[in-house]
Protein backbone atom coordinates (compact mmCIF):
# COMPACT_ATOMS: atom_id res chain seq x y z
CA UNK A 1 0.00 0.00 0.00
CA UNK A 2 1.40 3.76 -0.69
CA UNK A 3 1.74 6.23 1.61
CA UNK A 4 -1.11 8.25 0.23
CA UNK A 5 -4.39 7.74 -1.11
CA UNK A 6 -4.96 8.53 -5.02
CA UNK A 7 -8.96 8.45 -5.27
CA UNK A 8 -12.15 7.87 -2.85
CA UNK A 9 -14.32 5.27 -3.67
CA UNK A 10 -17.88 6.49 -2.24
CA UNK A 11 -20.59 3.63 -2.74
CA UNK A 12 -24.19 4.56 -2.05
CA UNK A 13 -27.36 3.43 -2.57
CA UNK A 14 -30.67 5.59 -3.15
CA UNK A 15 -30.97 5.95 0.70
CA UNK A 16 -30.58 9.78 2.27
CA UNK A 17 -27.99 7.45 4.46
CA UNK A 18 -25.47 7.21 1.45
CA UNK A 19 -25.45 11.53 1.19
CA UNK A 20 -23.40 11.28 4.88
CA UNK A 21 -21.02 9.02 2.93
CA UNK A 22 -20.92 11.25 -0.31
CA UNK A 23 -20.46 14.53 1.62
CA UNK A 24 -17.74 13.11 4.14
CA UNK A 25 -15.98 11.63 1.14
CA UNK A 26 -16.55 15.21 -0.58
CA UNK A 27 -14.86 17.13 1.88
CA UNK A 28 -11.89 14.51 2.57
CA UNK A 29 -10.78 14.33 -1.22
CA UNK A 30 -11.04 18.47 -1.31
CA UNK A 31 -9.13 18.36 1.98
CA UNK A 32 -6.36 15.61 0.58
CA UNK A 33 -6.45 17.39 -3.34
CA UNK A 34 -7.77 14.27 -4.82
CA UNK A 35 -10.10 12.86 -7.05
CA UNK A 36 -13.61 10.95 -5.81
CA UNK A 37 -15.77 8.39 -7.64
CA UNK A 38 -19.44 7.69 -6.27
CA UNK A 39 -20.51 4.22 -7.38
CA UNK A 40 -23.58 2.05 -6.97
CA UNK A 41 -24.34 -1.38 -7.78
CA UNK A 42 -27.53 -2.75 -9.09
CA UNK A 43 -27.89 -6.74 -7.79
CA UNK A 44 -31.50 -6.78 -9.70
CA UNK A 45 -30.81 -8.05 -12.31
CA UNK A 46 -30.21 -11.74 -10.54
CA UNK A 47 -34.13 -11.11 -9.61
CA UNK A 48 -36.13 -9.16 -12.45
CA UNK A 49 -36.90 -10.57 -15.56
CA UNK A 50 -38.33 -7.34 -17.27
CA UNK A 51 -36.41 -5.44 -19.57
CA UNK A 52 -38.43 -2.59 -18.90
CA UNK A 53 -38.05 -2.56 -15.33
CA UNK A 54 -34.75 -3.37 -15.51
CA UNK A 55 -34.51 -0.22 -17.61
CA UNK A 56 -36.34 1.92 -15.21
CA UNK A 57 -34.80 0.90 -12.51
CA UNK A 58 -31.57 1.71 -14.33
CA UNK A 59 -32.64 5.35 -14.98
CA UNK A 60 -33.35 6.26 -11.28
CA UNK A 61 -30.22 4.73 -10.25
CA UNK A 62 -28.65 7.40 -13.02
CA UNK A 63 -30.66 10.29 -11.50
CA UNK A 64 -29.80 9.23 -7.65
CA UNK A 65 -25.96 9.26 -8.95
CA UNK A 66 -26.63 12.53 -10.51
CA UNK A 67 -27.87 13.94 -7.08
CA UNK A 68 -24.97 13.08 -5.22
CA UNK A 69 -22.62 14.19 -7.90
CA UNK A 70 -24.19 17.65 -7.52
CA UNK A 71 -23.56 17.68 -3.70
CA UNK A 72 -20.24 16.49 -3.70
CA UNK A 73 -19.15 19.02 -6.63
CA UNK A 74 -20.56 21.60 -4.36
CA UNK A 75 -17.30 20.71 -2.13
CA UNK A 76 -15.13 21.65 -5.30
CA UNK A 77 -13.64 18.48 -6.37
CA UNK A 78 -13.36 16.73 -9.35
CA UNK A 79 -16.42 13.77 -9.23
CA UNK A 80 -16.90 10.91 -11.47
CA UNK A 81 -20.07 8.18 -11.08
CA UNK A 82 -20.58 5.22 -12.17
CA UNK A 83 -23.23 2.02 -11.91
CA UNK A 84 -22.34 -1.39 -12.00
CA UNK A 85 -23.73 -4.78 -12.37
CA UNK A 86 -23.37 -7.37 -9.91
CA UNK A 87 -23.26 -8.49 -5.92
CA UNK A 88 -22.91 -5.24 -4.06
CA UNK A 89 -19.42 -5.96 -1.81
CA UNK A 90 -18.02 -8.11 -4.52
CA UNK A 91 -17.84 -5.16 -7.09
CA UNK A 92 -17.16 -2.67 -4.54
CA UNK A 93 -14.16 -4.77 -3.50
CA UNK A 94 -13.04 -5.48 -7.04
CA UNK A 95 -13.52 -1.77 -8.10
CA UNK A 96 -11.11 -0.50 -5.70
CA UNK A 97 -7.51 -0.16 -6.24
CA UNK A 98 -4.55 -0.69 -3.40
CA UNK A 99 -4.23 3.27 -3.25
CA UNK A 100 -7.63 3.97 -3.16
CA UNK A 101 -9.64 4.90 0.41
CA UNK A 102 -13.25 3.70 0.17
CA UNK A 103 -15.97 6.18 2.59
CA UNK A 104 -19.37 4.30 2.76
CA UNK A 105 -21.87 3.92 4.94
CA UNK A 106 -23.27 1.79 7.31
CA UNK A 107 -26.82 0.43 7.67
CA UNK A 108 -27.95 -1.02 10.69
CA UNK A 109 -30.16 -3.66 9.03
CA UNK A 110 -31.01 -5.62 12.32
CA UNK A 111 -34.45 -6.86 11.31
CA UNK A 112 -36.25 -9.22 8.07
CA UNK A 113 -34.73 -10.54 5.53
CA UNK A 114 -30.66 -8.97 5.70
CA UNK A 115 -31.15 -10.42 9.79
CA UNK A 116 -31.68 -13.89 8.03
CA UNK A 117 -29.93 -13.87 5.46
CA UNK A 118 -26.42 -12.48 7.15
CA UNK A 119 -26.26 -9.54 4.55
CA UNK A 120 -24.12 -6.45 4.93
CA UNK A 121 -21.89 -4.48 2.34
CA UNK A 122 -20.14 -3.01 4.67
CA UNK A 123 -19.03 -5.78 6.56
CA UNK A 124 -18.19 -7.60 3.92
CA UNK A 125 -16.14 -4.61 1.71
CA UNK A 126 -14.04 -4.54 5.29
CA UNK A 127 -12.98 -7.46 5.62
CA UNK A 128 -12.16 -8.19 1.45
CA UNK A 129 -11.06 -4.95 0.12
CA UNK A 130 -7.29 -4.69 -0.61
CA UNK A 131 -7.49 -0.73 0.68
CA UNK A 132 -8.71 1.08 3.51
CA UNK A 133 -12.26 1.39 3.99
CA UNK A 134 -14.00 4.26 6.32
CA UNK A 135 -17.24 3.19 7.22
CA UNK A 136 -19.72 6.36 8.56
CA UNK A 137 -22.44 5.23 10.88
CA UNK A 138 -26.02 5.95 9.42
CA UNK A 139 -28.08 8.08 12.04
CA UNK A 140 -30.95 6.89 10.04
Amino acid sequence: MKDNFERIIIPVDNTDASKIAVKKGAFLAKSLGISAKIITVNDTHQFISSVVLEDKMKKDAEAFLDEFKKIAEEFGIKIETQLIVGKPAEEIVKFAKENDLIIMVHHDRTKGLDKVIGSNVSRDVVRNAACSVLVVKSTT
